[in-house]
């Protein structure tokens, strides 16, 4: 029987990157075990339930065989998260695609089908996440910190891999990386994106858990004590 199980009126293709160099790790933090699978494996299971079509970015290829993945190397080396979605968006068959990074174990099948089903003729539709000195967002911070504070300080940041993008992106992107801008939050100056506040997002994912990478040993004990945490209920 299929895992998929989303409503979307178009298929989907789903994009991981898999392209960092864990140096804050001291080792591929994509093949850390957390509970019952790899990080990436919980990244695997979650995409396979909303895409029609899964697609790992990576220029390591034999470190993720067994996955049984259809992979793809960088078309442009050494350019960073926006080289992976153009790699991604290039290869997909489909023009609807969601990226995602390998080590964000915590994706809510839910707020993926909704960032899809929004995305209409947007170039992407993007998260937005507020954070400020006072009261961190939990992305690599406090686990379950959703609701910070909007003073002056506040920062609002787009999870850019956790994000639906079209392939209308696709001309954009290219012209973004022969000008060597390498910043994907720099799409928003150039694309039509859709932001969806926390006030929206959070009647997916309550506490903001698809946002959660890991970077660090620290974000990792974290990771692990709120999988725990789950466990017990």
């Amino acid at each position: 029987m299929s895992l998929n199980v989303h409503k979307n009126p178009l298929p989907v293709t789903g994009v991981i990157l898999a392209g960092g160099k864990s140096r804050r790790m001291g080792e591929n933090k994509a093949m850390m075990r957390l509970g019952d699978n790899s990080l990436i494996g919980h990244v695997i299971r979650c995409m396979r339930l909303v895409t029609d079509e899964l697609l790992l970015v990576t220029n390591s290829p034999t470190e993720y065989a067994h996955l049984g993945v259809s992979m793809h190397g960088d078309i442009l080396p050494s350019t960073g998260a926006l080289g992976g979605i153009y790699t991604g968006l290039t290869h997909a068959s489909y023009d609807t695609v969601l990226c995602v990074a390998c080590d964000s174990p915590f994706l809510e099948p839910k707020l993926l089908t909704y960032l899809v089903s929004v995305l209409g003729k947007y170039d992407a539709v993007m998260p937005e996440t507020y954070s400020s000195r006072q009261t961190p967002f939990c992305r690599n911070k406090d686990i379950g910190v959703t609701n910070p504070s909007y003073g002056a300080d506040t920062q609002i940041t787009l999870q850019t891999l956790c994000a639906a993008y079209s392939k209308g992106c696709l001309p954009i992107i290219a012209l973004m990386l022969r000008e060597s801008e390498l910043r994907v939050h720099a799409l928003q100056e150039r694309a039509r994106i859709k932001r969806v506040s926390p006030e929206v997002w959070q009647e997916f994912d309550p506490e903001g858990m698809s946002f959660f990478n890991i970077n660090t040993p620290e974000d990792f004990e974290r990771a692990d004590a709120y999988m725990r945490s789950q466990a017990t209920y």
